[in-house]
């Protein structure tokens, strides 16, 4: 199963903001993606939970981390998480976990219900900045939580080809060497850019940049790499699924026990299907 890197000291380095050729109007490309999203082999798995792994670089004022994070998600907004960081704070593996109803606050419940749900979800995720910097930013969040099938990702397409102020740029590169479509928006007068790179024919998001515009150009401030999405039936610490029938929330046996094995799901996590000449992230 996927676990947070070990070392995650080599990675904690400034990145420098993706460079992106000139845009065009995101809505027909946009459009043409959610009329033909395609599947991936990541919509075969089955499971309550949402598997995700992402890796997060943060540049606060000269002052850099990077994050390794596996979480699971499951409609009652139960969950895990899993995380390492860099510079580490000595806990090594900080493991997190949540009941079915506490993740509540996070806006996560039905995200892709429709794409009106999506855009309030997206809009709580973010509510500090602008309506069109908050859906990009919103679904890069809700992407760390979620691993939507087709229908859900071409609602995410459609929500941002109904949202004015984007521009799209097909064949960008992400962090990981993967091409997508970049989706930008830019609010705070244009020096602030937030940018969502896609997979081109399937639609999930790969990676997501936050840039401040500075003297010398565009500096990166917070970047997301989206590495692995699946499904899965159990948390790393609950066994296989069995026909016992499911005990309460409140029974240790579900908690997170310190001596617990790491188990491999029975459907492997994947990762988006690179394009060809694309070089992997693993």
């Amino acid at each position: 199963m996927p676990s947070p890197h070990d070392d995650l000291a080599g990675t904690a380095s400034t990145l420098m903001a993706t460079k992106l050729r000139p845009g065009q109007p995101a809505r027909p490309i946009l459009l043409h993606l959610a009329h033909h999203t395609a599947a991936d082999p990541c919509d075969s798995a089955v499971g309550r939970f949402n598997l995700v792994h992402h890796r997060a670089w943060y540049d606060n004022e000269g002052e850099q981390s990077t994050r390794d994070i596996v979480r699971w998600y499951a409609d009652d907004d139960s969950g895990a998480e899993l995380m390492t960081q860099h510079p580490s704070d000595g806990f090594g593996v900080i493991e997190d976990f949540w009941p079915p109803g506490w993740l509540h606050d996070r806006n996560l419940f039905h995200a892709y219900r429709s794409t009106d749900w999506l855009r309030a979800k997206s809009r709580l995720q973010n509510a500090q900045i602008n309506r069109t910097t908050q859906l990009v930013a919103g679904l890069a969040a809700l992407a760390t939580w979620h691993s939507p099938g087709p229908p859900q990702r071409a609602l995410a397409a459609q929500a941002l080809a109904d949202t004015t102020g984007l521009t799209a740029h097909p064949k960008t590169r992400d962090h990981a060497g993967r091409t997508g479509i970049a989706v930008a928006a830019t609010s705070d007068n244009g020096r602030e850019r937030h940018l969502l790179i896609l997979h081109p024919s399937t639609g999930p998001v790969l990676a997501y940049e936050r840039a401040i515009l500075t003297p010398t150009g565009w500096r990166t401030r917070v970047y997301l790499l989206l590495l692995t999405r699946t499904h899965t039936p159990h948390r790393y610490w609950e066994p296989p699924a069995t026909n016992t029938p499911p005990v309460a929330s409140t029974d240790q046996r579900v908690m997170p026990r310190r001596s617990g094995v790491w188990l491999v799901p029975a459907e492997h996590p994947c990762t988006p299907e690179l394009e060809p000449g694309e070089v992997s992230p693993r």
